[in-house]
């Protein structure tokens, strides 16, 4: 009878061991410090944690032969992360001091150029091409590589610290990221003779019915939610998709609901808010949406006026900073609740690409120059207000910018379609909150 109760006890407390276990799995974040996402975090909310610092000097400047299409991402020991198009190498790790390569590696080819590297918690990065998932370590060797049909704009992490990711055709992948075995392979949102048979690049900057899923997904680890912008083949408009993870009894994905709500597409990845209660989406006719996580219903709508040419930066007290397209305003939006507020709207300012948001209430925008169409200026505007603290000329032919992003230094990088990266240093010291 005594070893009975000793196997029951002993049962008892390694099935306790076990759901602790699960449990850490779920609430120990993946994503490595710094700006480790194409869109900074799982929420893709283009928000730094980093108090960023009002005074910037240019550090440093590099010029790439091919296109840049994505910022870039920074890790906690001193590289930064950046995909080219350019022949030869296709993905960078440079020295977020100088400049300098460390590495380069042609090992992905030239439509890695969609993703921006995604890095884990022990340095290791993902990035994929139209080929394969690719990991390398920091220092550049390949890890593993996992065939894929179609290309993705970059992946996220799950709860259980899975790749996620979907590809520009709407397959749907779930990677383990220590091996790249696939949990979920390729499953498709519609069935494969409806799915467009060229790739057009067009379409997918755009995010119109020829690249049915043109951006990145946003991931809630809270709830196991995957939300993303979905032009379904045969249908009139784009529809942002809730979907969930599970893996008991066995690797799965779900369809939550669809807001068919887009017309004429949506160019930005949808975003999720602090408390995980709300997405917010762009569609290409001029509209901001906040949209329920719970069930797809739309809290409001507000008109922007333009189409932006990238994903929002959404700051955890609700301020909203459209990226830019042309000539549009920069402008900040604040989410009430039930309706949206302009914080303020400076047609003086001609937002050239993302307007990300730190903490500290401060922004970093790309604005057009004076000195001529195709010249940018990057400005350091108080959120709250809109005051503009600083400005600084982007030397050089920069057409526009394709997403700011800070380092866990407090650095700010600032990359151009046609191949330029700028790094300004803060003048003052920066921390983590």
């Amino acid at each position: 009878m005594v070893n009975v109760v000793y196997r029951i006890a002993a049962t008892n407390i390694l099935s306790l061991l076990l759901a602790g276990c699960a449990t850490q799995r779920l609430t120990s974040s993946p994503y490595g410090p710094g700006w480790p996402a194409v869109h900074a975090d799982g929420h893709n909310t283009d928000y730094s944690p980093v108090h960023g610092a009002a005074s910037l000097t240019l550090a440093w400047q590099r010029k790439f032969a091919g296109t840049i299409n994505l910022g870039p991402t920074t890790s906690r020991d001193g590289k930064v992360y950046i995909t080219t198009s350019a022949a030869g190498c296709h993905l960078y790790a440079l020295d977020a001091q100088s400049g300098n390569t460390l590495w380069c590696t042609d090992a992905v080819n030239r439509l890695a150029v969609a993703s921006s590297a995604l890095i884990d918690r022990a340095g290791n990065l993902y990035v994929a091409d139209d080929e394969a998932m690719h990991a390398f370590n920091s220092n550049g060797k390949l890890l593993w590589e996992t065939p894929i049909t179609g290309f993705p704009l970059s992946a996220q992490f799950t709860q259980t610290g899975r790749l996620i990711f979907i590809t520009h055709i709407g397959n749907v992948y779930v990677l383990d990221r220590t091996n790249g075995k696939a949990l979920i392979n390729g499953q498709s949102l519609s069935p494969q003779h409806l799915l467009p048979a060229n790739f057009d690049p067009v379409a997918c900057m755009k995010g119109t019915a020829a690249c049915p899923c043109a951006n990145t997904l946003a991931f809630d680890a809270q709830t196991g939610r995957l939300f993303f912008t979905y032009w379904q083949p045969g249908t009139a408009a784009a529809a942002l998709w809730a979907m969930k993870y599970t893996e008991r009894p066995r690797p799965a994905i779900r369809k939550l609901w669809e807001n068919n709500s887009l017309p004429g597409g949506s160019a930005s990845s949808p975003d999720v808010s602090a408390d995980g209660s709300r997405v917010y989406v762009n569609d290409n006719s001029g509209h901001l949406y906040a949209i329920k996580a719970g069930n797809g219903q739309i809290i409001w709508q507000y008109t922007i006026g333009f189409n932006p040419g990238g994903s929002q930066s959404t700051s955890p007290e609700g301020y909203i900073m459209p990226a830019g397209a042309n000539s549009a305003a920069l402008m900040c939006i604040q989410d009430k609740g039930t309706y949206p507020a302009l914080v303020w709207h400076n047609d003086s300012l001609h937002n050239r690409g993302v307007a990300t948001q730190t903490s500290g209430s401060l922004c970093y925008a790309t604005v057009a120059a004076d000195s001529g169409r195709f010249h940018n200026d990057l400005v350091v505007t108080e959120v709250v207000t809109g005051r503009v603290l600083q400005r600084h000329h982007l030397p050089g032919t920069t057409l526009f910018t394709v997403g700011t992003t800070v380092g866990p230094e407090g650095n700010v990088y600032v990359p151009s379609f046609n191949g330029y990266l700028f790094a300004f240093r803060p003048l003052q010291s920066a921390s983590p909150k």
